[in-house]
């Protein structure tokens, strides 16, 4: 019986509450960059999405830039204003994306405003990140700080995506939005012998040209062996997904890969200066919830290497073991028992 490390996820979350007491913060429009000074040449302590709320520790600006305070591991930092739209008062406890993780409270509760001033008061030099999280208009990712790869890449997937007006450019790319030192680069994969495997692969972004390009960043990547493997039965798994979403119009998918335990140890292999973990195995779900009362489930859970004259229909397992592979609670939003039910079982056959 095969064992494999449990990486824990962690749930869709970025710590954003205010000081104490009444004080102006900024929600930032679009990307902007957080630097350790208030001039243009100045060092990015880190890039924020559009509608993240930081907190301004002073009310005038300096050469055009906040003074603001996150809880990110950056810090205090400096943004410039074209960047923001103020707002006064404290940022709005409704605002605040934490979830907790109480165990005598429902799943994905919100911490109550005592909470959210715990919070604050403990994590007041910054939150330990070791998950990243990601959201892009073709994918959700949540991204190992350790590992160097996403721990699962989710999207869902319409018929109409497939067909439209975007192409390959083949634009590799490190994600400058996860910190240096917690994510992979080119380099990695140079020389390494081990292909950048898609998560959400390019051939299901096609919507658009940003959402194609987006494919191409380095989070969205894994080591994969390439010949008999990545080129080809996972390649035609990934083409057989996309034949079941022309066919039922729409399907939701989720891939990662998983660890394996060899004796009381957890070894795997790792590549280039920022040791990029190579997974013992990968997963793939595809769920058709289209009724949502009675969702069908093909899950696969594939080793990472040469599987030469293979067919990934003989890799089909329950949903159960690649959670329990991973530590990871997938389709979390369907209801206890349903969950159970679909979760439990091996499909009989591929669609």
């Amino acid at each position: 019986m095969r064992r494999y490390i449990i990486v824990i996820g962690v749930p869709l979350c970025c710590l954003i509450v205010s000081q104490l007491g009444m004080a102006d913060y900024l929600t930032v429009s679009r990307p902007a960059n957080i630097k350790v000074a208030p001039t243009r040449d100045a060092t990015v302590i880190e890039r924020v999405d559009r509608g993240t709320n930081l907190k301004l520790i002073d009310s005038v600006q300096t050469n055009g830039y906040y003074h603001v305070e996150t809880l990110s591991p950056g810090g205090p930092g400096w943004v410039y204003r074209t960047f923001v739209r103020r707002h006064t008062g404290d940022i709005p406890v409704a605002e605040v994306a934490a979830w907790s993780d109480d165990p005598l409270q429902e799943p994905g509760a919100r911490l109550s405003t005592q909470q959210t001033r715990y919070a604050l008061e403990h994590l007041r030099l910054g939150k330990p990140q070791a998950v990243q999280e990601r959201v892009r208009e073709g994918y959700v990712i949540g991204h190992d700080a350790r590992l160097k790869i996403p721990l699962w890449v989710q999207y869902r997937l319409e018929a109409e995506d497939l067909s439209g007006p975007a192409t390959r450019e083949d634009d590799f790319r490190q994600d400058t939005s996860i910190p240096l030192g917690a994510r992979s680069q080119l380099s990695d994969y140079a020389g390494s012998g081990f292909d950048r495997g898609h998560m959400a692969p390019a051939a299901d972004m096609k919507r658009s040209e940003t959402v194609m390009s987006e494919s191409f960043f380095l989070s969205n990547m894994a080591p994969q062996v390439g010949i008999g493997f990545n080129r080809h039965i996972w390649k035609n798994l990934e083409d057989a997904v996309r034949g079941w979403v022309e066919s039922r119009g729409a399907l939701t998918i989720i891939t990662g890969p998983v660890f394996e335990v060899e004796g009381d140890s957890v070894r795997y292999k790792v590549i280039g200066g920022n040791h990029v973990a190579v997974p013992t195995h990968f997963y793939k779900i595809v769920v058709d919830a289209r009724d949502e009362a009675h969702p069908e489930v093909l899950a696969f859970l594939m080793p990472n290497q040469r599987l030469t004259g293979r067919n990934y229909s003989e890799f089909l397992c329950p949903v159960d073991e690649i959670e329990a592979a991973t530590g990871l609670d997938f389709l979390s939003a369907l209801p206890t028992t349903l969950q159970q039910e679909i979760e439990s079982q091996t499909a009989e056959n591929v669609w």
